[in-house]
């Protein structure tokens, strides 16, 4: 029998933890006693246990940003269950060590233009992760694209799509920051020319112009995510993210002077580059910058 195999677009974004795979990679070598069994459990057991609540860090954040906001109260019941219908989105997960990965099906949907609220959902989700993982002092690098793949297990995608994430994520980032793919930008582009003027087509026009809100592209650098821009603000606007933003913030400055001490000095230069944008960002949310 001939196995059926169908190749379409998907969105992937992976993100990895900083710095834990150099903790783990120092255990290389067995335990020689008991203390030392002890540190590596306590590694282990501290490095997992943040793997974990960054996962679950994220679904929250990802199902706060689907559930009603009060702005449906006005319309009729029919109307206001056709929205949160569209709502019901497809969005896959699946983790690898300190890498956690993000999958949409952008051909498979119970409704036209559909998948461009999962795209949406999920970057917003990320922008909020990276904040918190600021504030946790615990931050990820990443990348987010759009490009051809197949389902080759159950919602695992495999293609040059996840090439494409995966070099933005640990060849472009660099410092701890979430690369914007070509494939989705212009995935956005050709997607917004089809869309109508029926229901589906503006709810899915306002999806895409949404995540183009979360996305930069610093003077003369390649696209990322803005994950303090004023499209993050506009939604996750209350006071635990403000004091996460100058938290985070007040570590990416710490990183930098000690970096600037003790080196490597290509982690200041990384460091100093991200507090130049958290700067850039910082009185939206109200936060004063560090003055020296």
């Amino acid at each position: 029998m001939t196995e059926t195999v169908h190749i379409g677009p998907y969105f992937v974004a992976i993100i990895d933890i900083v710095g834990q795979r150099d903790k783990l990679k120092a255990w290389a070598s067995p335990p020689n006693n008991k203390a030392e069994l002890e540190r590596l459990a306590s590694d282990v057991i501290e490095t997992a246990g943040y793997v974990k609540e960054l996962r679950s860090q994220f679904d929250q954040l990802y199902a706060a940003a689907k559930q009603p906001t009060g702005l449906l109260d006005h319309l009729d019941p029919e109307k206001r269950a056709w929205v949160e219908g569209r709502k019901q989105t497809n969005l896959w997960r699946r983790g690898f060590s300190d890498s956690y990965v993000m999958t949409v099906p952008c051909w498979y949907e119970q409704a036209w233009g559909l998948h461009a609220a999962d795209i949406y959902y999920s970057l917003l989700g990320i922008c909020g992760l990276f904040i918190w993982s600021l504030a946790m002092e615990k931050p990820f690098r990443g990348g987010v694209d759009v490009g051809l793949g197949i389902e080759i297990d159950t919602q695992e995608v495999y293609g040059p799509v996840t090439v494409q994430a995966y070099e933005l994520e640990s060849r472009k980032a660099k410092c701890p920051r979430i690369m914007v793919g070509e494939g989705l930008l212009s995935y956005l582009d050709d997607l917004e020319q089809k869309c109508a003027s029926d229901p589906d087509g503006r709810h899915t026009r306002l999806n895409i112009q949404n995540s183009r809100g979360l996305i930069t592209r610093p003077r003369g650098g390649k696209p990322m995510l803005d994950v303090m821009g004023n499209g993050v603000h506009s939604v996750l606007n209350h006071e635990l993210f403000g004091q996460m933003v100058e938290a985070g913030y007040s570590f990416v400055v710490r990183e930098q002077k000690r970096f600037y001490q003790s080196g490597p000095k290509k982690l200041y230069h990384r460091y100093s580059q991200l507090r130049e944008y958290c700067e850039s960002r910082l009185q939206v949310w109200g936060v004063n910058p560090v003055q020296e």
